[in-house]
């Protein structure tokens, strides 16, 4: 039975703690270790985090001055004493057979990573959104076997990974920015010898709040985040010769990152930003042809292709428009799912 850490962020998230732990600690795996890593919460979180680490010995709590994200990543990684790592976000929450079904897949296959479907779950309307990959599932695989999953999600929160293999790379997260999965993620895949995609139920509940990072309406800090995400990973496929490779992949990854989100983000909160026009300049630069990439048509839902044409055509009203509509109509679905 090997140990499996499970990596804690923690940073004024009171509200939201508790469940956290508690999916955690009722895990049909026993064999964990459990790290708390309080990143200086200015609220309850750590005293919540001290109190749940008497009464379950698996639990160990770090309290550290705030250095954000990347730090936490760092410290929690650093510690860690597993055969495997998991990470969490603490505002999220688990299934119960979170670790039990991702180490049983990484055992059968002697996989450096495996990657599971998760669900987001934005709290003001309870609106649900599954995430999975489209790719065989339950086999081993590699970034140069199906180069797809140099786009997968960069959250760290939906993998399990051996930490041997982790070490190995030699990476750690940026410190100081925001974004920082963006960063590592992609890096650390194309590295990977065994990569399986764990088909099943989803694992992992992503809980969207006001207060998440992926919320944040600091459309400057975003732009130098985004921006410095997509150099380093550039600069890392290109320094080792990968670069005209996975162009294609690279392109979509700044695509997506570096201009379709952001500018949605922007445009819903805050049209009159001149980071709108810093976002839709910077891809074009990169990659002019960045629009006509394949992954555009396969990975975009039909509703984002939509998006896309709008924003190209500079409709800027009709989007919001339309985002206004979709927040009412969720907001009276979850009244609905409960007659």
């Amino acid at each position: 039975m090997p140990l499996v850490s499970v990596i804690v962020a923690v940073y004024n998230v009171e509200h939201y703690i508790e469940k956290c732990i508690e999916s955690l600690t009722g895990q049909t795996y026993r064999n964990l270790e459990i790290l708390l890593i309080d990143d200086g919460s200015g609220d309850r979180s750590g005293e919540i985090c001290d109190t749940y680490a008497e009464k379950d010995s698996r639990i160990h709590v770090i309290h550290k001055k705030n250095g954000g994200i990347s730090d936490v990543r760092n410290t929690g990684l650093a510690q860690a004493l597993g055969v495997y790592l998991m990470y969490v976000d603490g505002d999220d929450y688990v299934a119960e057979n979170y670790v039990e079904a991702a180490l049983r897949c990484a055992e059968k296959h002697q996989a450096d990573v495996v990657i599971f479907d998760f669900e987001e779950i934005e709290e003001a309307t309870g609106r649900h959104d599954r995430w999975s990959m489209r790719i065989p599932g339950n086999q081993v695989t590699n970034v140069k076997e199906q180069s797809r999953l140099l786009i997968t999600t960069p959250s760290p929160c939906n993998k399990l990974y051996r930490r041997a293999f982790w070490q190995s790379t030699g990476l750690t997260y940026p410190v100081g920015r925001n974004y920082e999965d963006l960063t590592m993620t992609p890096r650390l895949l194309v590295n990977a010898g065994r990569i399986v995609y764990l088909q099943s139920e989803p694992l992992y509940y992503y809980i969207l709040h006001e207060g998440s990072i992926m919320r944040s309406r600091n459309f400057e800090k975003s732009y130098l985040d985004r921006t410095a995400a997509i150099r380093d990973i550039l600069s890392y496929f290109q320094e080792r010769g990968l670069y005209e490779t996975f162009q294609q992949e690279l392109e979509y990854l700044a695509f997506e990152h570096a201009y379709f989100i952001p500018i949605k983000e922007i445009l819903l909160y805050e049209p009159q930003s001149p980071y709108l026009k810093k976002f839709r300049e910077y891809v074009p630069e990169l990659f002019p042809k960045a629009g006509l990439n394949p992954y555009v048509k396969k990975c975009l839902s039909k509703k984002d292709r939509i998006m896309l044409r709008l924003i190209r055509w500079r409709l800027y009203g009709v989007i919001r428009f339309l985002s206004r509509i979709r927040r009412q109509k969720d907001r009276i679905r979850p009244a609905n799912r409960q007659q």
